[in-house]
C-alpha cells in the first residue's frame, strides 16, 4: 500500500487532521511554502501548502516539533484526488494552496488540549513546565494513586475559547509555556 493509499485510508475512515503553529490566530496563507523537513523521495521546499498530521504526538515526540496551538481541520476527501496532494509514510499529508478550499479550520487550540482529549493526561507543554495551560496552577506530584490520577482527563472535552478568540494575555502566557517547554525538553 502506498503511503497516499495509506493516508487515503485513514481519511476516509474518519481521521482528524492537524497542523502546529505558533500563530493563535492562524489563516491558511496561500503564499507560503513551507520547508519540507522529512527525508522524502519528492523535495517538496518551495511549493505552497500546508502539512497536516494525523498524530499531533508524532510530530512532537519524534520529531521535537512543539507549537504552541494546534489547529484542527476538516478536510473533503476530494482533496486526495487533487494534483500535487500527497501523503507520507507517517499519515502525514502535504496539500497544495491551490486546494485550500477543501481545507476548512475547526479550530485552534492550545496544543495541550489535544493531549487532554486523545490521551486523558496532561500534555506536552504543562507536563514540561508543571502547570496546567488552562488555568496556570500548578501540577500536582503523582503520588502513586493509579491511573484516576494519572489519566485525570479521561473523557474530557474542551469547553474553553478557541485561540483565535483568546485574550492577548492568554495567547501570550502559552507562548511563553511552550517556549520554556522547549527549553527545558532539550535539557532534560
Amino acid at each position: 500500500m502506498t503511503s497516499a493509499t495509506r493516508v487515503a485510508a485513514l481519511h476516509r475512515a474518519g481521521t482528524r487532521y492537524y497542523h502546529l503553529t505558533g500563530k493563535a490566530k492562524f489563516k491558511l496563507n496561500p503564499k507560503y511554502a513551507p520547508t519540507d523537513n522529512t527525508i522524502s523521495i519528492v523535495d517538496r521546499s518551495g511549493r505552497p501548502g500546508i502539512y497536516l498530521t494525523t498524530n499531533v504526538e508524532r510530530w512532537i515526540n519524534a520529531h521535537g516539533y512543539l507549537q504552541p496551538f494546534v489547529v484542527e481541520f476538516d478536510v473533503d476527501p476530494s482533496v486526495l484526488d487533487e494534483p500535487d496532494t500527497t501523503g507520507r509514510w507517517g499519515g502525514e499529508l502535504f496539500v497544495p494552496a491551490h486546494a485550500y478550499d477543501k481545507l476548512k479550520i475547526k479550530r485552534v487550540v492550545p496544543v495541550d488540549v489535544i493531549a487532554r482529549e486523545t490521551y486523558g493526561s496532561y500534555g506536552w507543554v504543562e507536563d514540561n513546565v508543571g502547570r496546567t495551560f488552562d488555568t496556570d496552577e500548578a501540577i500536582p506530584p503523582y503520588s502513586g494513586g493509579g491511573s484516576a490520577e494519572m489519566y485525570p482527563f479521561r473523557g474530557w472535552t474542551y469547553r474553553g475559547p478557541d485561540a483565535r478568540q483568546m485574550p492577548g494575555s492568554d495567547v501570550s502566557r502559552l507562548k511563553r509555556m511552550t517556549t520554556k517547554a522547549r527549553r527545558i525538553k532539550s535539557i532534560g
